[in-house]
């Protein structure tokens, strides 16, 4: 379970670790707008990632049921798969407490067990299109990383991960967030699970959780490539007589984590028998550390390493073979 953070120097200083880990190309004087507002600000590009975000401070406000809002950090987010012009629009806002448990605003920042400190969101999305429901966001994003959330004052809730502020794929996570907003308020269908991948463990770290998501949408991705997805029904399929492959993936090696995958890929391939053909990704300095034992398992073990924020597979056309 994951803890909200109260205090207000810890947030601050959460901040602007935040402001630090993130990387963008300056835009100065754009034009921001969003339903109801404008401001004139310096936003920074993340290029690969398809966004651009500010951080501005916001003055106490009362919300549409006439409720007040506390003063407030705002990280502003716009979708931008080209360079800014010199008027944007807000995508989205990721609005922060100054401190205290102010369930108010969606802006969470929270720590783990040890201490490790995550941007999360309540999961409530505001400016969507006619008919939608604030709540219908988390309907909308059903496999995200969620995790149970206690806050300062006891009161517990439930939390979409968005990224540990220590990851050094802080940026991607974020632009992922940013694209999934853009879709769903746009009204377009929540992504289609490719039932590749065997369940995770629920109960793994939030970092593991979401590693494991760009670890699964790069692997989407390298097997779409390949020409192996079938029809918009089943998404996967090699054709014929073959074997359909299916993945556990591994995202830190913690030993939990480890063994959660090999035991659900396991079960999975005894449920399926001939036609699955079980395949285990793991960080390739696991597969070097524990290379013996991965090798006495009963399927084949595919590595992968981070380039930048993206996962690429070493072996995995072998595995596919």
């Amino acid at each position: 379970m994951l803890r909200v953070v109260g205090e207000p120097r810890r947030i601050d200083r959460a901040i602007r670790r935040l402001q630090g880990a993130l990387k963008g190309v300056p835009a100065r004087g754009v034009r921001l707008t969003w339903r109801g507002g404008e401001l004139v600000t310096t936003i920074h590009w993340a290029r690969d990632d398809h966004f651009w975000w500010a951080f501005e401070p916001r003055a106490a406000k009362l919300d549409g049921g006439g409720r007040s809002i506390g003063a407030r950090h705002a990280l502003l987010l716009g979708h931008a798969a080209h360079p800014p012009t010199r008027r944007e629009s807000i995508t989205c806002e990721i609005n922060l407490p100054l401190g205290g448990a102010d369930r108010k605003v969606a802006g969470i920042i929270a720590a783990d067990a040890e201490g490790a400190l995550y941007l999360a969101h309540s999961g409530r999305m505001g400016g969507a299109r006619p008919g939608q429901r604030k709540a219908g966001f988390r309907d909308f994003v059903a496999d995200g990383v969620w995790r149970r959330a206690i806050w300062p004052d006891g009161a517990e809730s439930e939390a979409l991960v968005v990224a540990p502020l220590d990851s050094p794929r802080l940026t991607r996570l974020l632009g992922q967030f940013v694209d999934t907003v853009r879709r769903f308020k746009a009204g377009d269908a929540p992504l289609a699970r490719t039932g590749l991948c065997v369940e995770p463990s629920p109960v793994d770290s939030a970092a593991a959780a979401c590693d494991r998501r760009l670890v699964d949408t790069a692997l989407h991705e390298e097997l779409l490539k390949r020409g192996l997805f079938g029809g918009a029904a089943d998404l996967f399929s090699l054709g014929g007589e073959r074997p359909q492959p299916l993945f556990a993936v591994v995202a830190d090696g913690q030993p939990e984590e480890l063994a959660m995958a090999v035991g659900a890929l396991s079960l999975a391939t005894a449920r399926g028998g001939p036609d699955v053909r079980p395949i285990l990704i793991a960080p390739a300095a696991l597969v070097a550390r524990d290379d013996a034992a991965l090798g006495a398992l009963p399927f084949t073990c595919v590595r992968f390493r981070w380039r930048g924020a993206r996962a690429v597979f070493d072996g995995l056309d072998d595995a596919l073979a």
